[in-house]
């Protein structure tokens, strides 16, 4: 595994702040609830007025402010890689297409940073934070304007950033979309709207804007390499019934119809189906320009497995659960692994896996053996994976440090090897504290690379 990248992954939605240096993004308006957040990530309702309450991802963890401490914990840590999001709505406050100087030099610095700690810097353009402004004036990816904002904002920091970053990846699990409409396409379903409709020409769209970043990204530099991040949740089905199994390959395909198209170049018939269905036109000229710019890897994140029933049924009596009710599935990332290379026959970077649960202080310490026996066992099951022949060419924990969590805004899911203390109501010193997984991490990436270079 010479040359393998070991790493961790933040997002800057979720961990920046620095919320006067820039504009609005489309997490930025959503509060917290465990309950019922997700709910507003799909459509955000009254949120849209911006009604008086906590938002935290305005604050994040304040990786802006203290990105230089945070990335020497990086270094200390021994990351060979970190994967982050470039914040569009801090290099583009508004539309008119005037860069903003003070967010590119930040990006500058933080690339410079991890560059010091020989720390591979993994770019990815918009990881649930696309800019509030593109969703208000031009209704997110719904509107093909949209591509072009895109192309003029990735033109922009690939030329910026090129010399100095190799692996660039387009958008964070595009296939959440199927459920979290607003967050990931960046559209907001008007009255009466088909939702089905709205997100096949979302998806469009998105595959557009895909391409347009391997385009931009070979025409400036060969050497890049250009992958677009999956959800990876491998489905079983709940009986041997044949509905069951049914059931199952439906799902798998709403998962994997937008990897179709960017790593293989076209449509698979049964997404043609479903967009003559809702009418979307499927343009030649955009056809050609998909095959012509395809993606150089696959990034993919893991961290459950499902149930396909027709009775709706979900969970899995078979396997433990999260303190969050998310399954614990090891082997279903070897499964994945092996059924996505063998689909697709491109390599593979893990950009996320890790435990979301609750930590407890103890004495200034963080005792999260829970967290390492759960890597652990993901990581064993990688490891297989490469032995049967997968091309995993990187393993991006998530997270690097806690952060504000994707799913319930709060804190105290934390998934982080660097404890933040922040409580889920903005209060807390935001002090950095070294988990027991912190030691564990840094010392298996000593063993597995002591060989390598």
């Amino acid at each position: 595994m010479s040359n393998f990248l070991w790493g961790s992954s933040i997002s800057g939605g979720q961990c920046e702040g620095g919320y006067s240096s820039r504009s609005e993004t489309v997490v930025d308006i959503i509060p917290q609830g465990r309950e019922t957040r997700f709910q507003y990530l799909d459509q955000p309702g009254e949120y849209m007025q911006r009604p008086d309450g906590f938002y935290p991802s305005q604050k994040g963890v304040e990786f802006y402010e203290n990105y230089k401490e945070d990335i020497a914990l990086y270094g200390k840590l021994g990351l060979k890689a970190l994967r982050f999001s470039v914040l569009w709505s801090r290099i583009f406050l508004d539309d008119t297409l005037e860069p903003n100087e003070e967010g590119l030099k930040f990006y500058d610095d933080v690339i410079n940073e991890l560059l010091k700690y020989n720390i591979e810097p993994i770019i990815t353009t918009i990881h649930f934070d696309m800019p509030l402004w593109v969703v208000e004036k031009y209704n997110g990816f719904y509107n093909r304007k949209t591509v072009e904002l895109y192309e003029h904002y990735v033109k922009t920091i690939v030329k910026r950033y090129h010399d100095r970053v190799k692996y660039w990846i387009s958008f964070c699990e595009i296939n959440v979309m199927n459920h979290a409409l607003y967050m990931v396409g960046g559209t907001v379903l008007k009255p009466g709207e088909d939702r089905e409709e709205v997100l096949h020409q979302c998806a469009y769209h998105k595959l557009l804007a895909n391409a347009v970043l391997v385009k931009t990204c070979h025409d400036i530099d060969k050497e890049l390499k250009v992958g677009c991040e999956v959800a990876g949740t491998p489905y079983y089905p709940l009986t041997s019934s044949p509905d069951d199994y049914e059931k199952m390959m439906e799902e798998e395909r709403k998962d994997s119809r937008y990897t179709d198209v960017m790593v293989k170049g076209h449509f698979p018939y049964y997404f043609v189906k479903e967009m003559k269905e809702y009418q979307i036109e499927l343009k030649e000229e955009d056809l050609k320009f998909m095959k012509e710019n395809t993606l150089d890897f696959i990034a993919v994140s893991y961290y459950k497995s499902s149930l396909a029933s027709t009775d709706g049924t979900r969970d899995n009596p078979m396997l433990k659960r999260t303190a969050f009710g998310w399954t614990i599935d090891p082997k279903g990332m070897r499964n994945m692994l092996n059924r996505m290379y063998e689909r697709y026959e491109v390599p593979i970077m893990i950009v996320e896996n890790g435990l979301g649960t609750y930590d407890k202080v103890e004495e200034g310490k963080i005792h999260d053996d829970y967290r390492i026996e759960y890597l652990s066992k993901h990581i064993e099951e990688m490891e297989k994976a490469i032995e049967d022949g997968v091309e995993v060419i990187g393993y991006l924990t998530w997270a690097a440090m806690d952060v504000v969590s994707t799913s319930e805004g709060m804190m105290s899911k934390r998934y982080g090897f660097i404890y933040v203390d922040r409580e889920d109501n903005g209060e807390g010193t935001l002090k950095r504290i070294e988990k027991d997984s912190f030691y564990w991490y840094q010392n298996l990436i000593q063993e597995r690379t002591k060989n390598d270079g």
